[in-house]
């Protein structure tokens, strides 16, 4: 008579729905840390655009102000200027305010990317090509 044997799995190897799965998490992990990086990316890229769009506009509004010789500068664009911390006090002229306005762009133009040589994202490259497009 023979005897019956038990094939026991080796409890040393995972098997290879483990396995499976631990890729699809590091996948799933890896892709939400990209796709959160380039969000946060755009992000940032949004608030530089919108800031120089906004300090373009208290640089309209003061040079339309110098162009009329006017001398007093609205409460707004007051509140405006201390918002993107360019100092303000009624005694300084508004060609040196325009000048301050300036300086505080510089901030939002002269951007550097974080990671020197780092190759973009395919997300981040189709952002791009899209927004060259549209542009």
């Amino acid at each position: 008579m023979e005897a019956a044997l038990t094939v026991v799995a080796d409890r040393t190897t995972p098997s290879v729905g483990r396995i499976c799965h631990l890729l699809y998490e590091t996948i799933q992990t890896e892709t939400q840390r990209t796709t959160l990086r380039v969000l946060a990316n755009r992000a940032e890229e949004a608030k530089r655009k919108l800031s120089l769009y906004a300090l373009d506009r208290i640089l309209w509004t003061l040079e339309e102000m110098n162009l009329a010789e006017k001398t007093v500068v609205p409460a707004e664009t007051v509140r405006q200027l201390r918002a993107f911390g360019v100092p303000y006090s009624p005694d300084i002229k508004i060609p040196d305010l325009i000048e301050l306005v300036f300086t505080a762009q510089e901030q939002f133009m002269n951007v550097e990317p974080e990671e020197v040589n780092r190759v973009p994202t395919i997300e981040e490259l189709e952002a791009y090509f899209e927004q060259s497009r549209v542009a």
